[in-house]
């Protein structure tokens, strides 16, 4: 796609400017968005045009939000579903994700429609914009939320769609960023970039604080999650620390060194450790247990790739502590745990820590110390630590796009502070089971036939009964 290839062109080019100077090109690249992307005139600009668009809308009875193709993109913006339910609680709100999330999301009663559709990994497939178009033309949606940056509405939605697209609220992100003028997490403005829209031509039925978004998780993957833990004989009364290891850029994913660090000082705890597995950097997991002394690498398990996504998701609730750089686990780690049958009990315990190098920590992060962030939506803490690095800039979100020939992004990571923290917090814990069902935001789940929609869009009958 010709926006693909300009947006790497671009990218290309802020690369080679901080690798040629490191500390002045950061400087440059955030002035030239601040004054350009970022002013008050764009910003301006964009809210007016979107504000003419949801004014023009008849009716708001057919919904239509697509996702961006990443896995923690399906959940985070879950946010922007909640914004419309809030408004309207009776209209079919339909939500486009990648494949092999759908196991994350089903079950979300604010949800219509599920269309698992996306198959692309870094850009989209060339058959994904040909199967929301398809979506979109027979379901002839009042409205439309496009938050991948990957589509070109005019090429994927028909003449006189309304369509609302969340690159424009790029210009607020970037004043948001520089400004420290409130959250920016890419969850919470998807919410609010809806609700400041529709506030101006009525008033939410739904007034609940957002606390955050929701992942779903069957008893099948519970129980494969309790499988993995008992034959791993790992104790649900002890405490349990979780570090994954991989991410999906090497700007983003914590440098061997460091991580090697932080399991040295995991393993003085009296907890138990377990280590994720590697899928874009292949075999980390055991490289970083080769380079620990046998004692040591004793102390810790690792999580089999082989393990399920949900399953993965309802493993993170029997965690007391996750700690993971800026990845799709982070946000399954973060979001609230609700069974889509309603028959488990989940804890929603974990103290959510977030290791951030490239990428703006603002937008992606939790931190329930700092009000410049959100809150992971556990009853425990979060936690977010930025590492120290002489090129950052705001350029750096699309940590995809970036081809630095050096990788900057972690210059000086504070590991002992980070362990301190955890020790500091082991002691607090409690493995009481909880008292009730973690049940907000998903009923309990009712076969439909509509409930999931198959690539083709042919309505398919769901299997997901209480599992």
């Amino acid at each position: 796609m010709v926006g693909n290839r300009l947006s790497e062109n671009l990218f290309r080019l802020t690369s080679a400017l901080t690798t040629w100077s490191p500390k002045a090109g950061a400087r440059f690249l955030d002035a030239v968005l601040s004054h350009t992307v970022g002013s008050r005139p764009v910003a301006n600009h964009f809210f007016r045009r979107n504000l003419a668009i949801v004014r023009g809308v008849a009716h708001f009875d057919r919904i239509l939000v697509i996702a961006d193709i990443h896995i923690g993109d399906a959940v985070m913006l879950q946010g922007a579903i909640t914004a419309f339910r809030d408004f309207f609680p009776t209209a079919r709100i339909d939500y486009i994700i990648k494949q092999s999330a759908a196991c994350l999301i089903e079950g979300n009663s604010d949800i219509s429609n599920l269309y698992p559709i996306f198959t692309g990994t870094v850009y989209p497939d060339p058959s994904d914009p040909l199967k929301v178009s398809q979506i979109s033309r027979d379901n002839r949606y009042d409205l439309c939320l496009d938050c991948s940056p990957f589509l070109e509405d005019r090429r994927v939605f028909a003449k006189g769609q309304s369509v609302l697209n969340f690159l424009t609220v790029a210009p607020q992100l970037v004043r948001n960023e520089f400004g420290r003028t409130g959250i920016n997490h890419f969850s919470y403005q998807s919410r609010e970039f809806v609700h400041t829209l529709l506030s101006t031509i009525r008033r939410p039925v739904r007034t609940e604080v957002f606390a955050g978004v929701p992942v779903t998780i069957s008893d099948r993957a519970n129980e494969e999650a309790e499988a993995f833990l008992r034959d791993s004989g790992i104790q649900k009364d002890r405490a349990i620390i979780f570090l994954n290891p991989d991410a999906a850029s090497m700007y983003t994913r914590i440098p061997f060194e460091y991580q090697v660090a932080i399991l040295t000082g995991l393993t003085q705890f009296d907890a138990q450790i377990l280590l994720g597995a590697g899928f874009t950097e292949r075999q980390i997991e055991q490289r970083l247990l080769s380079a620990l002394p046998p004692a040591q690498r004793a102390r810790i398990a690792c999580v089999p790739k082989s393990l399920s996504l949900d399953a993965y998701a309802a493993l993170c609730d029997f965690m007391d502590v996750f700690v993971s750089a800026d990845t799709g686990p982070l946000h399954i780690a973060a979001a609230r745990k609700v069974s889509r049958s309603g028959n488990h009990r989940f804890r929603n315990r974990t103290f959510v820590i977030s290791l951030f190098g490239a990428t703006p920590a603002h937008m992606s992060g939790y931190d329930s110390s700092d009000p410049l962030y959100p809150a992971a939506n556990q009853d425990a803490p979060s936690r977010t630590y930025v590492s120290g690095s002489p090129c950052r800039n705001l350029t750096c979100v699309n940590k995809i796009a970036k081809t630095c020939k050096v990788a900057r992004c972690f210059e000086t990571l504070d590991v002992a502070q980070i362990v301190a923290d955890i020790k500091s917090y082991l002691p607090r814990l409690d493995h009481r089971r909880p008292e009730s069902c973690s049940t907000a935001l998903v009923a309990p789940r009712q076969e439909s036939a509509e409930s999931i929609v198959s690539p083709g869009g042919a309505s398919v009958v769901s299997n997901l009964r209480a599992s």
